[in-house]
C-alpha cells in the first residue's frame, strides 16, 4: 500500500515539474523537514482520492498542501530538478521516511480500533442479562397451556433471544402444535411474527431473536399455539432451559460502562449535564407477565419464517 502511494506520488511530482514555469521566481529550496511533512501530507490525500475516486488534476491537489506550508509549485519544482545536488537525503529517502511515518500512524490506529473493539465486548458483555428464565414448564392438560404463554413487558430497546428445549411425547393429542413469537408496539399492533411447527416424540431446540426499538413496547412467546381453525386438544409437553436473552446496543453498553467506571455523575454534576445529549436513561428492566392472555384475535394465517 505505502509502495503504491509513494508511486502515485512519484507521478505526481512529474506532474508538477512538467506544469512550472520557468519565469517564476523561486523561494528556493524546500527543507527536508517540510517536504517530509508535505509529501505526508500528498500520500494521505492521494489515498483519499483513490478511495473515494475523486478524478482531479494533480496540480488542483497538491497545490493546497504546499501553500499550508508556505511554498508554491514553483517552489517543489526548484527543489526536486536540484535535490540531486543535496549532501542531506535523497528524495525517495524523504519519501521513505513520510511513508514510514504513515504506517506507524496506521498501526497505532489499528491498536485504537483493537482497543475500541475490545471495550465494545466489554461493554455488550457487562450488560447483557438473562430478564427470564425457567428450568421447567409442563402442561399435562389443556389448562396449563396458560404456563406455556410468557409475556415480557416495557421492553428497551436492543436484541432479544427466545431459546428453549423441549419434547412432545406420545401422549399428546395434537398434530399441528406450533410456537409462536412477535412483537407488541404501544398501540397493541403485533410486528416481527414468527410461528413455527414443534417437532413432535424427540428432544428439540426453539431459538428466535428478535430487535427492538422505542416503538414497540412487549415481547409475547406462545409454546401452544393453534389457529382458529384448529382445536386445541391435551397437551403433553415439556419446556426446559426456558431463557430470555437481553443485549444492549454496543452505544448504550458503553456509554453505561463509562459511567459506571467513571462515576461521572457523582464526581461532577455539571459535567454529565453537559453531556445530557450524550448519555443514556437507566436502563428500567422489564415488567414480566406470564400465565395471561392477549386481547387480540390470533391470526388464520401460518406465516413460516426463517432467520
Amino acid at each position: 500500500m505505502m509502495k503504491h502511494l509513494r508511486h502515485t506520488l512519484y507521478i505526481a511530482l512529474t506532474t508538477i515539474l512538467s506544469f512550472g514555469a520557468a519565469s517564476c521566481e523561486d523561494k528556493g529550496v524546500i527543507p527536508d523537514s517540510a517536504l517530509v511533512n508535505i509529501f505526508y501530507d500528498a500520500m494521505l490525500t492521494n489515498a483519499y482520492i483513490q478511495e473515494m475516486g475523486i478524478d482531479c488534476d494533480s496540480l488542483d491537489i497538491y497545490e493546497p498542501i504546499l501553500k499550508r506550508y508556505g511554498y508554491t509549485i514553483h517552489d517543489m519544482r526548484h527543489t526536486v530538478s536540484t535535490i540531486s545536488q543535496r549532501k542531506s537525503a535523497r528524495l525517495s529517502d524523504l519519501m521513505a521516511a513520510a511513508s514510514d511515518r504513515l504506517e506507524i500512524e496506521a498501526d497505532r490506529e489499528k491498536h485504537i480500533i483493537r482497543v475500541l473493539d475490545t471495550i465494545d465486548n466489554v461493554a455488550r458483555r457487562s450488560f447483557t442479562r438473562d430478564i427470564y428464565s425457567d428450568t421447567l414448564i409442563e402442561a399435562r392438560r389443556l389448562k396449563d397451556s396458560t404456563r406455556l404463554f410468557v409475556r415480557i413487558d416495557s421492553l428497551v430497546p436492543g436484541e432479544y433471544t427466545v431459546t428453549f428445549d423441549y419434547m412432545i411425547d406420545t401422549l399428546d393429542e395434537n398434530r399441528n402444535s406450533r410456537v409462536e413469537a412477535y412483537i407488541l408496539r404501544h398501540d397493541s399492533t403485533q410486528v416481527l411474527r414468527h410461528t413455527t411447527m414443534l417437532t413432535r416424540y424427540r428432544e428439540s431446540s426453539y431459538t428466535r431473536k428478535f430487535t427492538t426499538d422505542t416503538s414497540h413496547y412487549a415481547l409475547c412467546i406462545n409454546m401452544f399455539y393453534h389457529p382458529r381453525s384448529e382445536e386445541a386438544e391435551k397437551p403433553s409437553i415439556k419446556i426446559t432451559n426456558f431463557n430470555i436473552r437481553r443485549v444492549l446496543p454496543t452505544s448504550v453498553s458503553v456509554d453505561s460502562l463509562y459511567e459506571q467506571q467513571l462515576n461521572i455523575r457523582l464526581f461532577n454534576h455539571r459535567l454529565m449535564m453537559s453531556f445530557t445529549a450524550d448519555t443514556v436513561r437507566p436502563v428500567v428492566e422489564p415488567i414480566i407477565e406470564q400465565d395471561s392472555t392477549l386481547n387480540h384475535e390470533p391470526q388464520d394465517s401460518l406465516a413460516l419464517c426463517t432467520d
